[in-house]
């Protein structure tokens, strides 16, 4: 993967702005608001799904009858906050080789109609996820009881933002290009640009950012819901396969 410090992505956008020469040194004041940009448009994109490259899967434990976990650097799931959750599972550790299951998620209204939010069970079937911050705030249901199962979440997480001008960090293909462009963009209300010549930038700021996105593209398996599957007519609810036949 390219490696850039912060200052190597703001020198190339002011160049782009003819701010700076190639090879010119940027001057501490530009440099300085230049890193503000860069962060501020970092944190921006972090929003966006398709401008988060990766997912990672993070492994927590689960205390026996305890139903809810922080999700956060310091906190119970102690990992970046995660930008949106991908999956949560649970790995069941009782037999020889650990089983991985799947969660259902709920969403607000489905957490709501749950009428015995403290029931408990040995495994859960479903989490719930609220995006509070600083630390995100995940619930499983029913409350798990099992000592033998431990957490998994999955979660994206953006780029992060750069401490300072000489912060190292590697990029996946493709993002050097749309930090530059865009940042150039982001840059060019502070400085007198020729119009023609944003226009050109806009362009290829969009034109870049389109490509990362369509390179973070995942597959997704297709859901069926259930209700499609019922027949119209009576006393036919759906059509097994197996048995080639409705019941």
């Amino acid at each position: 993967m390219p490696t850039a410090t912060a200052l190597d992505l703001i020198t190339a956008a002011l160049v782009e702005l003819n701010v700076v020469a190639a090879g010119e040194v940027v001057p501490s004041g530009d440099a300085l608001l230049g890193l503000a940009s860069l962060n501020r448009m970092l944190d921006s994109w972090k929003t966006e799904h398709l401008l988060v490259s990766s997912i990672t899967r993070t492994t927590f434990t689960i205390t026996p009858s305890t139903a809810t976990y922080t999700v956060g650097t310091g906190g119970t799931v102690n990992v970046s906050r995660p930008v949106y959750i991908d999956h949560v599972t649970f790995l069941d550790t009782s037999g020889t080789t650990p089983l991985e299951i799947p969660l259902v998620s709920l969403t607000d209204d489905a957490w709501t109609a749950v009428a015995l939010k403290d029931m408990e069970s040995p495994w859960p079937t479903a989490y719930y996820y609220q995006g509070t911050f600083p630390l995100g705030t995940l619930t499983f249901w029913p409350v798990p009881t099992s000592t033998t199962i431990t957490g998994v979440l999955y979660g994206g997480v953006g780029a992060p933002e750069m401490a300072t001008l000489v912060t190292a960090f590697s990029l996946p293909p493709g993002y050097q290009m749309a930090i530059v462009k865009n940042l150039a963009v982001d840059l060019s209300v502070s400085y007198k640009v020729d119009t023609q010549q944003i226009q050109l930038l806009i362009k290829q700021a969009s034109d870049s950012k389109a490509t990362v996105k369509r390179a973070n593209t995942r597959m997704r398996d297709m859901g069926v819901d259930l209700g499609a599957l019922v027949q119209g007519h009576s006393g036919m609810y759906g059509y097994d396969i197996n048995s080639d036949s409705y019941h």
